[in-house]
């Protein structure tokens, strides 16, 4: 293994370790339940091939494909930590997007995602194509988040929007050199993935430990002198509270 590879690999680890016990001295993990489920996952997975990867080298490559296949689901729990708190002060609303992230997640999967491993092609192109699909849909459902936010003024906390700034520039950079893999063939793929992909997530990494430092909650602000009612925040959220009070009726039907 390159000495290259294996620094990031060990930068990565220290990073997650850092990341969970922080929150775990500072008594937030509870707080971000789905992020920190994900984060010990990775963190056992990474160690867990890299010491297979050093003691048996011939089993590495089954185990490292076994563990990104499953990771690549596993970044959806990032997905939906987000979404729990973009929508947090609103309950029924959280819900209900948490059960239409899951099916629009699991649509996407099961109509874009999943044919790309049925299609008659070599196994390297498909888990390439695979990959590519799986990160194009969390890229949208992040947009689709954000784009959310922004329409109703929602306010983000340092952690959700640092969250989702360290897994979308993770998501950018991986989604470009799948694809310029995916274009330019094989020998690139392999030293596009060797390099780049490890970097992105170091970065995404950084990201996160430097805004998940400690726990802030969201500061609410107040609306702009002169701004038109109907466009204020407190407007907006007037609406999403009765939408919320009125889908907290219909659940309990």
């Amino acid at each position: 293994m390159e000495a290259y590879s294996v620094a990031l690999w060990i930068i990565g680890l220290a990073l997650e370790a850092t990341l969970i016990l922080r929150a775990k001295q500072r008594g937030f993990l509870w707080r971000f339940p789905l992020f920190y489920s994900y984060m010990a996952y990775v963190f056992a997975g990474s160690a867990l091939t890299f010491l297979i990867s050093w003691v048996r080298p011939h089993h590495y490559a089954t185990c490292f494909w076994f563990y990104f296949l499953a990771l690549l689901l596993a970044e959806f729990a990032v997905i939906m930590e987000i979404s729990d708190h973009i929508f947090e002060p609103f309950p029924a609303i959280r819900r209900l997007g948490r059960f239409i992230t899951i099916v629009v997640s699991a649509t996407l999967l099961l109509l874009y995602v999943l044919p790309s491993l049925l299609q008659p092609r070599s196994s390297s192109v498909a888990l390439l194509d695979f990959a590519l699909r799986a990160s194009l849909t969390k890229g949208l459902i992040i947009a689709a988040l954000l784009a959310a936010a922004f329409y109703y003024r929602l306010s983000l906390s340092k952690n959700v929007a640092g969250l989702m700034l360290g897994f979308a520039l993770y998501l950018s950079v991986y989604v470009a050199s799948l694809a310029a893999a995916g274009t330019f063939g094989k020998a690139l793929y392999a030293n596009v993935l060797r390099f780049m992909n490890p970097l992105a997530y170091a970065l995404c990494l950084v990201v996160w430990t430097i805004t998940m430092w400690q726990f802030e909650p969201v500061l609410l602000t107040s609306p702009k002198p002169g701004e038109p009612a109907e466009e204020t925040s407190e407007a907006l959220s007037y609406r999403l509270e009765r939408f919320n009070t009125a889908l907290t009726k219909l659940l309990r039907k």
